[in-house]
């Protein structure tokens, strides 16, 4: 959360000081006053206008930035301490995957340098508009992200600026602060998952500037106490990212027990299977070069922007591509499971929505698009699909009818509380658009498999029961009171007396609560567009 001080300093700057301080070592008289606020009241002006640039830089937060400067009376905001807070501000933003030079920071280093010994009306105009545009691209992209997410998915549209203060407004607030870097350091997630984001790219980018890491050559794979000529490779590949250290026994090409425990630390971060064996899905993990995995791990600081501003110390993370879902409390991880996401072309969405109901003995309405896609076809090639799956039909008054042949339009399909339920015996409700629930499932068999992309969208919990137990339990439901509830075998709605915000996210980098770094797969190939969205120049006002 941004960092403001309480007290609010009044300040009306003419820049006549600051520009004394820097021209009398030169022996020449800078602009006056009159002749500053005169280019500087042209310059706020020129900012009604869409597509306005200064000194060639397009404006990153136009609107904003006119609202702030007519709120001053078009007066200049930045004093000299400010202004090099917000050029070294700029500067520390490579630590968050992002680019200096999208808040013009070459233009404004260099009007810098030219006042030194050309100052102008014309300068000081442009540096105190650049300067404040800068500083609201930075607040607005590190409270909430650089790239909009709509722009990549209108379908799974996450909107972190929903009920967000204006910008403007918090410029004033920025500018009032007395500290400006204290402010915009305050605008940083203040999190577990992007604290440790930014030290992994850190990490990332070292390795990087040492040449990176070497490749493995493909072949069998290599189990442990074999003897392999790519024993080498290994070791100085898990050397390089850190899993190994050491060096190795009397027979550089034996697969040492030393050696197995780093690739299996390895695995661990990379979510394979533990099993030492360096097979080939173990050594593409290895062969991924480490720029690759700075702009992976760029990639999921922009989703953590998104969805982690003002969270709270409890919520539920559920993250579609480490097939895993957390309840995190007090920054905890005290329960997880693992998931069933959206199979290829019913991917699940990401977004952040509240938790606040339980639903035990749920009932279940058969969504249209599978009735359209699946039932119809099935009940065509003459399948008692509604009798198998202990379907019942509702016409549009809600009464139960009987079908026979086709499905009627307007029917309804719902499955019954029961054994078969799709749902299994509880679901968990947060209110979206996308209508996507956590819930139980009788499939439980399908939890064994290592991708497990097997839903319409919504997301199956392994264990959703003990969740359900967590929950409730902080409100009187002790375990006899759920399973009493269960065989009534009636639907019954429990209100969560303190609902929790729900992370639906898309990590293919992940933080745990201990710290711990872990790399997953790119399921839905998402990566790459975000990646070529974070490099490419900025959103414009």
């Amino acid at each position: 959360m941004l960092t403001i001080r309480t007290a609010f300093v009044t300040r009306v700057v003419v820049l006549s000081a600051a520009l004394s301080c820097s021209l009398t070592a030169c022996g020449r008289s800078g602009p006056t006053p009159e002749e500053v606020a005169q280019q500087f009241q042209g310059r706020v002006a020129s900012l009604e206008r869409a597509g306005i640039s200064v000194r060639d830089e397009r404006m990153l937060e136009r609107g904003a930035v006119a609202k702030f400067y007519q709120d001053r009376q078009t007066k200049a905001a930045w004093e000299e301490k400010d202004r090099m807070e917000i050029v070294n501000s700029i500067r520390g933003f490579a630590a968050d995957g992002l680019d200096p030079a999208d808040y013009h920071l070459k233009t404004i280093e260099a009007l810098l340098e030219q006042r030194k010994t050309e100052p102008t009306a014309e300068i000081e105009g442009d540096l105190d508009v650049l300067l404040t545009d800068a500083v609201a691209g930075m607040v607005d992209h590190m409270r909430y992200g650089r790239v909009r997410p709509v722009t990549l998915n209108p379908a799974w549209n996450v909107d972190p600026r929903e009920d967000a203060p204006p910008l403007d407004q918090t410029l004033r607030e920025i500018q009032a602060s007395g500290n400006v870097a204290e402010a915009l350091a305050g605008a940083r997630p203040n999190h577990f998952i992007y604290q440790g984001l930014v030290k992994e790219l850190a990490r990332l980018k070292e390795i990087a500037a040492k040449g990176g890491w070497p490749a493995v050559p493909a072949g069998k794979s290599i189990k442990p106490g074999a003897v392999d000529p790519r024993v080498p490779s290994v070791r100085a590949r898990l050397a390089a990212s850190g899993e190994f250290q050491g060096e190795s026994g009397s027979d550089p090409t034996r697969y040492e027990e030393r050696l197995v425990d780093a690739v299996k630390a390895f695995q661990a971060h990379h979510r394979l299977n533990e099993d030492g064996i360096v097979d080939k899905g173990t050594v593409a993990a290895m062969n991924i070069p480490v720029e690759e995995r700075i702009g992976q791990v760029m990639a999921n600081m922009e989703r953590s922007r998104w969805v982690l501003h003002g969270l709270s110390d409890e919520f539920m993370l559920v993250n579609i591509p480490a097939f895993k879902a957390y309840l995190i409390r007090g920054g905890r991880n005290i329960w997880e499971a693992r998931t069933q996401v959206g199979e290829e072309g019913k991917e699940t969405p990401t977004f952040r929505a509240m938790m606040r109901t339980v639903v035990l003995n749920p009932d279940w309405t058969v969504p249209q698009s599978i009735i359209v896609n699946e039932i119809m076809p099935a009940m065509a090639k003459g399948r008692n699909v509604l009798a198998q799956q202990g379907l019942r039909a509702y016409d549009e008054n809600g009464n139960e009818v009987s079908v026979r042949g086709d499905l009627p339009d307007g029917v309804t399909l719902k499955q019954p509380p029961g054994p078969k339920n799709a749902l299994g015996k509880v679901k968990f409700l947060f209110p979206n658009k996308f209508a996507i629930y956590l819930h139980d499932t009788p499939n439980k068999r399908l939890f064994d498999n290592e991708v497990r992309t097997f839903s319409h969208g919504c997301i199956r919990l392994q264990n959703a029961m003990e969740l359900a137990e967590v929950l409730l339990g902080q409100q009187g439901w002790g375990p006899d009171r759920i399973q009493e509830a269960l065989a009534s075998g009636e639907t019954k709605n429990v209100n969560l007396e303190h609902p929790i915000p729900v992370l639906i996210v898309y990590w293919t980098v992940s933080v745990g609560a201990t710290g711990e770094v872990r790399y997953g797969q790119d399921i839905y190939n998402q990566d790459p567009g975000l990646v070529a969205a974070l490099t490419a120049p900025p959103r414009r006002a």
